[in-house]
């Protein structure tokens, strides 16, 4: 017979109406549960004003939450500061307005419909090699916005047709001022309407209103030139793309939805993700010299092309060995819909459940040395036989990121373009941190780099 689960795992004590608010945003979150992690184990209960979350790092809780009874689990109230910037769109949307979505752009993001941008990839990524390669020696460069440029590049390209030089960079600072709000109002006990006119909410507003005046005009102007299809570009894409089940199209307003939500993973996410790539393989010798020898043996000084993926093996490694330490979404909130046992803890309707990825990706019983930089961890044998919840930086089961091929795909070929010609050498007193006040896992300071050409 099996055991009731116990109603309330173990955590820190919490405040009368406050809950862990106050502990929590003192530390951050992210800091605050490592340190709870390795007091309590990995299951800990928090509260957060009236809710009541559960905190999990065993991939057997993950499996269970995002993959065994998935459809218990929704995004819910997890995600409500962020549905003010990203509306309903797939990262944020549930149920049948979820499904679809995820089916009529799932077409667009298979690893074959990724090879088909290639070329615009490329295009930024030798734009951004060659900006590199000509820095001045002996300067610090500031490789955070480099990165920031560049993954901003790839996707105003890939998307827009258009280069970031045609404006779309007022997008990105937008984008950049929105989340900063995402963050703060995340873990606010009062969380007050956008429209309530303090001096951040004023901020935001502004910086949403240039978003939807920027995205809505690029639909209205393409649906309108007569050019349609003949781009072949991700807008082209959502503007002709329909249901299978019932044939309908997107509106006006979910496109736009979708189209900031993309602009966001495949923006912002992947950047941060490069600034660690290049943090750690300057760091370390060894996985630098592999990475080089790599390079000259399967390109030979030749720039990269999508058809070269397959070959690249240690390159990914470096890059999948990166996104298990400093994995830019870190945590992905659910809310339960119905009463459930995780971990072996009561879960009520209405809960949330935080799948606290950072924490997983350096579990002992997963991860040898788990702090180490170690790219050989992504060799195939060890992956096919480790859990399969261990390793999750794009999540897990149906709700796992659309985007991933495409993040891999851009990621790979801009190390493999830049690590052929210079080394990113850590400028003097520049340190690894993490910034515990980003919604995404960010650097708490700009990468500052001195770079050494090689050819």
């Amino acid at each position: 017979m099996q055991q009731p689960a116990i109603r309330h795992a173990p955590g820190p004590r919490p405040l009368p109406v406050l809950g862990n608010i106050l502990d929590l945003r003192s530390g951050g979150l992210l800091f605050s549960h490592v340190a709870h992690w390795r007091r309590w184990g990995d299951a800990i209960r928090y509260k957060f004003g009236p809710i009541t979350a559960l905190a999990v790092a065993h991939p057997d809780a993950l499996r269970h939450v995002m993959i065994k009874n998935k459809g218990n689990y929704i995004k819910g109230g997890g995600v409500e500061s962020l549905r003010w910037l990203t509306g309903q769109g797939l990262f944020t949307a549930d149920g049948t307005l979820w499904q679809t979505q995820r089916r009529m752009m799932q077409p667009q993001f298979t690893v074959a419909a990724t090879r088909n941008y290639g070329d615009s990839m490329q295009a930024a990524v030798a734009e951004t090699t060659d900006r590199l390669v000509a820095a001045p020696a002996g300067t610090d460069l500031d490789l955070s916005f480099e990165m920031m440029r560049f993954t901003m590049d790839v996707i105003c390209r890939t998307m827009f047709s258009m280069s970031i030089a045609e404006g779309a960079s007022k997008l990105s600072e937008a984008i950049t001022e929105t989340l900063g709000w995402v963050g703060t109002r995340g873990l606010s006990l009062i969380r007050l309407s956008p429209k309530v006119p303090t001096p951040a909410n004023r901020r935001f507003v502004k910086a949403l209103a240039q978003i939807d005046a920027f995205l809505t005009d690029l639909i209205h102007t393409r649906s309108q030139s007569g050019e349609l299809g003949q781009r072949g570009d991700l807008l082209d894409q959502l503007l002709q793309a329909s249901d299978p089940e019932s044939g309908r199209g997107m509106s006006v307003q979910q496109l736009r939805d979708e189209m900031v939500t993309i602009f966001l993973a495949g923006h912002e996410t992947t950047a941060v993700a490069l600034v660690w790539a290049w943090g750690l393989i300057a760091q370390n010798r060894f996985a630098r010299d592999e990475l080089e020898a790599e390079l000259a043996r399967v390109l030979g000084g030749r720039q990269p092309t999508a058809a070269d993926l397959p070959a690249l093996g240690y390159t990914r490694r470096v890059l999948d060995e990166t996104l298990r330490l400093y994995p830019p979404v870190w945590t992905s909130p659910r809310e339960a819909v119905s009463a459930d046992e995780v971990a072996g803890y009561s879960v009520a309707p209405g809960d949330s459940v935080l799948p606290m990825i950072f924490v997983t990706h350096r579990h002992p019983e997963f991860w040898s040395e788990p702090e180490r930089f170690d790219p050989e961890r992504f060799a195939p044998g060890l992956v096919a036989e480790r859990h399969p919840c261990a390793y999750l930086p794009f999540g897990a089961g149906p709700r796992i990121c659309l985007g991933m091929n495409f993040a891999l795909q851009e990621m790979i070929l801009l190390v493999a373009s830049v690590a052929q010609r210079v080394r990113m050498n850590l400028s003097p007193g520049q340190q690894l941190i993490i910034d515990i006040s980003a919604a995404t896992l960010r650097l708490r300071d700009h990468l500052r780099v001195r770079v050494e050409r090689r050819v």
